[in-house]
């Protein structure tokens, strides 16, 4: 049986999960969210066991874990207080300590492998190590240091997060998301918040088209995304306007990239992986970064894709295989 790690708002794993129903392929959804007023523990080093629903399961019960997007633990019978988080870090501990009794092999993807390729400067590194090309980039707080590389690139130059590019606050109403911005040389003027933290610069790619690989056990899907800005290149970044303007199309990637981006996964121990790239106007292929958790269900929905059919293959074979990948 696949086992689903989520949480009760993933409109992914809802999607997917439907789609898995009209497959037969057998799953349990765990919504890390709302699961612990519905499971119990057991543990002896002979038999560990998790009850949910009702029912109990042990580690060879679950022929593939779907990683998704699990959340903290939380419990309306649980107060918020020192107690109460001893409480839910007790929990936490039980939990990892069954899970961890699964095969790495039957991760997708295994916990420890999703955060080795979170880190997005390393990313660059193992990249460019690859083969693939990458935009010349600068990590720096040095405001001469950014001047230098603003003036080297002709003031083409690119400013974007190291981490996460979403602010939440108080009222989600007006939670902010931080897309890639291109500097203006009016920008460098003041530059007296720089010091306070790390900000990743990179050169602006002049882009024919930016490109979204989806990787699932072997399988590639690779689409065009094409949005232009109001001078008529190709957008800076492709998810303003809530990309309803992106037109997407299917392509065939070059097999230098394909070879490239294998060892990519390979080198992390990824069996998912969604990537940015991008062409240039010149051909040449740039690889901007990999996130190991990334989204996909949208380029099913809106370009035609039909990725569910590789997390549907995969599940259904390990699921007459346990432990065995696609």
């Amino acid at each position: 049986m696949l086992l689903v790690m989520t949480n009760g708002s993933d409109a992914t794993a809802d999607y997917l999960l439907s789609r898995l129903t009209e497959a037969s392929v057998p799953f349990l959804r765990f919504d890390t969210d709302t699961a612990l007023e519905r499971i119990e523990m057991s543990f002896t080093p002979s038999d560990p066991s998790l009850q949910i629903d009702g029912e109990w399961y042990g580690p060879d019960d679950f022929s593939t874990v779907w990683y998704r997007r699990p959340e903290r633990l939380r419990s309306s019978q649980i107060p918020d207080s020192p107690e109460g988080r001893c409480v839910l870090d007790e929990w936490s501990e039980s939990l990892e300590g069954f899970f961890a009794h699964i095969p790495r092999m039957r991760w997708m993807n295994f916990p420890a492998s999703n955060a080795l390729a979170s880190r997005k400067i390393e990313q660059l590194s193992i990249a460019q190590n690859l083969g693939f090309k990458i935009p010349d980039t600068l990590v720096t707080q040095d405001s001469n240091a950014l001047k230098a590389f603003f003036d080297r690139h002709d003031g083409e130059v690119i400013v974007k997060p190291l981490g996460k590019a979403y602010i939440e606050r108080q009222e989600p109403e007006v939670d902010s998301i931080i897309f890639t911005n291109r500097i203006k040389k009016a920008d460098l003027d003041d530059l007296e918040d720089l010091a306070r933290c790390p900000t990743l610069f990179q050169e602006s790619v002049r882009k024919q088209s930016d490109v979204r690989i989806t990787m699932v056990d072997g399988d590639i899907h690779s689409y065009e995304l094409t949005a232009k800005d109001i001078d008529g290149k190709q957008r800076c970044d492709i998810r303003r306007n809530n990309m309803a303007d992106v037109d997407y199309r299917e392509i065939r990637l070059p097999q230098d990239v394909t070879d490239s981006l294998l060892n990519l996964v390979k080198h992390y121990g990824l069996r998912f992986a969604a990537i940015d790239m991008a062409v240039a106007d010149d051909g040449q292929w740039y690889f901007f970064e990999v996130n190991p958790n990334g989204q996909w269900a949208w380029l099913d929905l809106c370009a035609g894709a039909t990725i569910y059919k590789s997390f549907c293959k995969t599940f259904s074979a390990s699921a007459k295989s346990p432990g065995v990948l696609a």
